[in-house]
């Protein structure tokens, strides 16, 4: 299994740094750091937003799919975009400019469109709005690979195939809860619509004629135990998760909004939490046990542990054990980030 058939069958990864890297790591036998890069450079892979408004990792005729599917959650009114309504044409067509000679990084792009900043925080939220609109999409990784520091491109001079808006949404949609319920089944429409964002209209539109009982096949990726990062694409793909875990167990592995944090997955089920820390090196990956756990356990994190390890080149990697891990639905705000770090 290969790095572009992976993420096929699991319908893309997030792109978020370092999840998507550690979200390919844990599902492709031999993966580096290089293969994802090399694969975004050279445009086998494309980073946009999609499901749920959230930026995916996805082969570039999917993710055409993907983003004509969810296109009606990228013209939702929201404050950001009311407060951008009187300047975001010309705005983004002054964004198109700058990207006419290629990739840019947004300093450079902000360099030239708001030399002055008077955007404030808005610069950020048009540049998201043109992500989801198709209008440009993000390309190179400027950064390591815990960064998040990228080049951008005009979608046109970057994604091959088919544009998403020659494409039929509702269609797209059919096909996408179709590929939805072929990796992640059995689900429900209640399930199809957390993992899209859709409205409880456009799910049941979506999910007619697809055998939403059918076993998918994304979590065959995940062979023993795996640690699992931030916003992994099986802890977001599914509402009901009970087949993962007891819904008392929920609250270490989610927050009040429903963010999931790092775990640790074993054969099917979600046994533990861990934390990766701040530091290459020393590599200092702290995990917590939520469920009663054997020494075969134990000896199969530290060897994913020595992996993510060698994977980014650290000399000093060390597994620390803690306990019980805390109430993400009542602790401090983005917790779910490093869930172990004051532990």
């Amino acid at each position: 299994m290969d790095l572009a058939d992976a993420i096929e069958q699991s319908v893309g990864i997030y792109s978020s740094a370092p999840t998507g890297y550690l979200s390919a790591l844990a599902r492709v036998p031999g993966f580096t750091l290089a293969d994802l890069d090399e694969a975004i450079a050279a445009r086998s892979l494309i980073r946009a937003r999609t499901m749920r408004y959230s930026v995916y990792t996805l082969p570039p005729d999917l993710l055409a799919l993907a983003v004509a599917a969810t296109r009606t959650l990228a013209t939702r009114t929201n404050p950001f975009r009311r407060r951008l309504a009187g300047d975001y044409l010309r705005l983004a067509a002054e964004v198109e400019q700058a990207l006419a000679a290629g990739p840019l990084a947004a300093t450079e792009i902000r360099r030239i469109v708001d030399p002055n900043k008077q955007l404030g925080n808005l610069f950020s939220i048009l540049l998201g709005l043109m992500g989801a609109e198709s209008r440009i999409v993000r390309a190179t990784n400027l950064g390591g690979w815990r960064s998040n520091r990228l080049t951008y491109a005009r979608w046109e001079d970057w994604v091959p195939g088919p544009a998403p808006a020659e494409l039929d949404s509702e269609t797209a949609q059919m096909v996408l809860a179709e590929r939805y319920a072929a990796a992640y089944g059995p689900v429900t429409e209640a399930d199809l619509r957390w993992w899209t964002g859709w409205s409880a209209s456009e799910s049941k539109a979506a999910a007619a004629g697809v055998d939403l009982s059918q076993q998918g096949n994304a979590s065959d990726l995940l062979d023993g135990v795996r640690l699992l990062p931030v916003w992994d694409v099986l802890m977001v793909a599914y509402r009901d998760r009970s087949r993962l875990f007891p819904d008392a167990l929920g609250p270490w592995y989610y927050d009040r909004l429903g963010n999931a944090t790092s775990v640790v997955y074993d054969r099917g089920s979600i046994v533990g939490v861990w934390d990766l820390g701040k530091s290459d090196s020393p590599l200092a990956v702290k995990v917590a046990p939520t469920v009663k756990w054997s020494k075969r356990r134990w000896s199969e994190v530290e060897e994913q542990v020595q992996r993510i390890g060698a994977v980014i080149g650290s000399s000093d990697v060390s597994l620390q054990r803690d306990t019980e891990p805390v109430d993400l639905t009542t602790a401090k705000r983005n917790t779910f980030l490093a869930p172990l770090a004051t532990m």
